[in-house]
């Protein structure tokens, strides 16, 4: 057989496709996934791992949009102060909102009471009925029959298209409320003897146009020219009660104390010391020399609490040294209403002078008080001036005062029921009233009262005294009791004059008492 050679470019061609052939096969063999398809593998996994992240954080509840409607709200109370007469609400800032708008009213004290039962449209009582613009008042009166009787806590709600634009909580104002000595004092601090002096007052609360008094019988000199009180002077410009005591009158040195006191239409009164410190005239003892300042710790104090103490801060500018000094404190209640015949007897303690100190000029010397455990108890619901006397020896005394007021934590209401001005005193049935107290708890805890109530009249007819016995009131809460009996009417036994009703309670927390509450309804007159 004769050999045929295959020519040179055909053999090579074929040889070198089977030699790639056979290479690609190994390269793919040795090979992963090439670098596109890895990038498109990566895209798709950040793609799918966002969108499950995405699905799960849009999966959240949506917040309720924020309110940036502004609103201001007031009650408007009737003549007598015992219950609302309407409500003012004015827009404040913000856009407009729907004269659509519902205005819903609950009551801490008397949620079922028919005012509270439906919501008030704004439309009917806007300027503009269709929308409630920048700068308009809601004014809305109740009807006479459905006035919110007060104390109460009243909450208002407005709402539009269904969302809450607006809140709020009134707190109610208790009946008339009794008039009250923030500030009192004279001028110059320490006159000398014989000098003129004016004394002065402040008064907040109630005074029904009521006049203000001081008495002047207690300081040396000055009994014979004012035996009884008198009347001070009202200055509308300084919102200040004065007096001038005029010069040649006072013949002694020393700490003495004048007694302010005011007495509204409805009985409640208020009463309020001033220390009187009267120096020799050219004399050591002048106010450059001897000063004193009055604290208390903790002040105002916190309640129910264990202890109390008082500090009085002597400033001696003189050059003796090592002079004897004494230090007396006291404290007196202002009870802020009328029923206590002397508040200042039952109501004030004095403490047991501080002796064997010395003090040198010039310095500052803080003396403290011996500890008073009982003297939280009867500051509740209460104002106090506490005081102190300080005697620096061969120099002369200086006095000093603080006031404060603490909270109102338990409110009593006295007032009949039904709501009666004036009756006869033949009435029978429903025309006799009951005479209900109702006491409220704002504290945070709860207590007990008891107490009395009186009834009397100005010209002395119809006298009446009613026990109060043992009432508990959760905190939060209020009861009520009736002086004559929950189911007992009262009956004026002669047709004589204006009934003036005056509760005293006690209130106790445990075995303490911790304060009273004064009170008093005077609108019935028996005909």
């Amino acid at each position: 057989m004769k050999y045929i050679r295959p020519a040179r470019g055909a053999s090579l061609q074929s040889t070198g496709r089977r030699t790639r052939r056979r290479f690609g096969v190994l390269r793919a063999r040795r090979r992963g996934v090439s670098e596109v398809v890895a990038t498109i593998i990566l895209l798709a996994m950040t793609v799918v791992l966002f969108g499950s992240i995405f699905a799960w954080v849009t999966s959240f509840p949506t917040p309720a949009p924020q309110n940036v409607t502004q609103f201001s709200a007031n009650f408007v109370l009737t003549t007598s102060g015992n219950a609302v007469a309407g409500l003012q609400i004015t827009h404040l800032a913000g856009p407009s909102v729907p004269g659509s708008t519902q205005v819903y009213l609950k009551s801490a004290y008397h949620p079922s009471a028919p005012e509270f039962a439906n919501p008030i449209t704004a439309a009917a009582y806007l300027p503009n009925p269709n929308v409630w613009n920048l700068g308009q008042t809601f004014n809305y009166s109740f009807p006479l029959a459905e006035q919110p009787v007060l104390p109460d806590n009243i909450t208002i709600l407005l709402v539009a298209n269904g969302q809450l634009i607006y809140s709020t909580i009134l707190p109610g104002t208790t009946i008339a409320v009794p008039p009250n000595f923030v500030a009192t004092g004279i001028s110059p601090a320490n006159p000398a003897v014989g000098a003129a002096f004016t004394v002065t007052a402040v008064v907040s609360g109630n005074t029904g146009g009521a006049t203000v008094y001081v008495t002047l019988s207690n300081i040396p000199g000055l009994s014979g020219a004012y035996p009884h009180a008198v009347a001070m002077t009202y200055s509308g410009a300084t919102n200040r009660w004065t007096f001038v005591v005029p010069s040649g009158h006072t013949n002694a040195n020393g700490t003495y104390y004048a007694f302010v006191n005011v007495t509204n239409s409805l009985g409640q009164a208020a009463t309020a010391g001033v220390a009187v410190t009267l120096v020799s005239s050219g004399g050591s003892g002048s106010s450059a020399t001897l000063s004193v300042a009055v604290l208390m710790t903790p002040q105002p104090p916190t309640l129910p609490q264990t202890s109390s103490y008082f500090a009085a801060v002597v400033t001696y500018l003189g050059s003796g040294q090592n002079l004897a000094l004494s230090v007396e404190f006291w404290a007196n209640q202002t009870p802020g209403s009328v029923g206590m015949p002397h508040p200042w007897a039952t109501l004030s303690q004095s403490f047991t002078a501080l002796s064997n100190l010395q003090i040198s000029g010039p310095s500052t010397e803080t003396v403290y008080s011996t500890p008073q455990p009982s003297f939280s108890n009867w500051v509740f619901n209460s104002s106090v001036l506490v005081s102190a006397a300080g005697t620096v020896a061969t120099v002369g005394s200086a006095a000093g005062s603080t006031s404060f007021s603490t909270a109102n934590l338990a409110q009593g209401i006295v007032q009949t029921n039904p709501k009666i001005a004036t009756l006869s005193h033949s009435c029978s049935g429903s025309a006799c009233p009951f005479l209900n107290d109702t006491v409220w708890n704002n504290w945070t805890t709860a207590f007990t009262f008891q107490g009395t109530i009186y009834v009397n009249t100005t010209g002395g007819a119809n006298k009446n005294t009613y026990t109060i016995t043992n009432q508990t009131v959760a905190v939060g809460g209020h009861t009520t009791v009736s002086g004559p009996g929950a189911t007992t009417r009262w009956k004026p036994s002669t047709n004589y004059g204006n009934v003036i009703v005056v509760t005293i309670l006690r209130v106790w927390v445990g075995t303490t008492i911790v304060g009273y509450i004064y009170d008093t309804y005077s609108p019935l007159n028996v005909t």
